[in-house]
């Protein structure tokens, strides 16, 4: 069974981008979504092995898709420029964040976490993780 990661991301090429790493990575991408409506309707439909959201979407900020996202174990990636990292932390604490811009090798890293964190039961990320 292959690793499929949601990908909530409003910014075109930024989409691109996660694209080539998450498909390089020999993982299936669900969307990208541009907003939290789209993005809840196909969690709806399939539940994604892990997430990468970016936090301010066309239709607003990206949190009731992060907090169905948390309710459903589904390993969280946060994925943005305009996030308050302290914030994040307290309110999703077993999330990753990959602030904007990452490198790929960064983001790719926080995946590979991510799909273990599914595989083997969540745990909270270790300073040498990705941040």
């Amino acid at each position: 069974m292959s690793n499929v990661v949601m990908v909530v991301e409003d910014e075109f090429f930024v989409a691109l981008d996660i694209q080539d790493i998450v498909e390089g990575m020999g993982h299936l991408m669900d969307g990208p979504y541009p907003t939290v409506r789209e993005a809840s309707d196909a969690l709806c439909s399939q539940k994604p092995t892990c997430a990468i959201l970016d936090v301010r979407l066309k239709d607003g900020d990206v949190f009731p898709l992060a907090d169905a996202l948390d309710a459903a174990a589904v390993p969280i990636i946060f994925h943005s420029g305009h996030a308050d990292d302290a914030h994040l932390r307290r309110r999703y604490p077993l999330a990753l964040i990959c602030s904007k811009p990452s490198s790929p090798s960064a983001l790719q890293s926080a995946i590979e976490d991510a799909i273990r964190n599914d595989a083997g039961g969540a745990t909270p990320p270790t300073s040498g993780e990705a941040t």
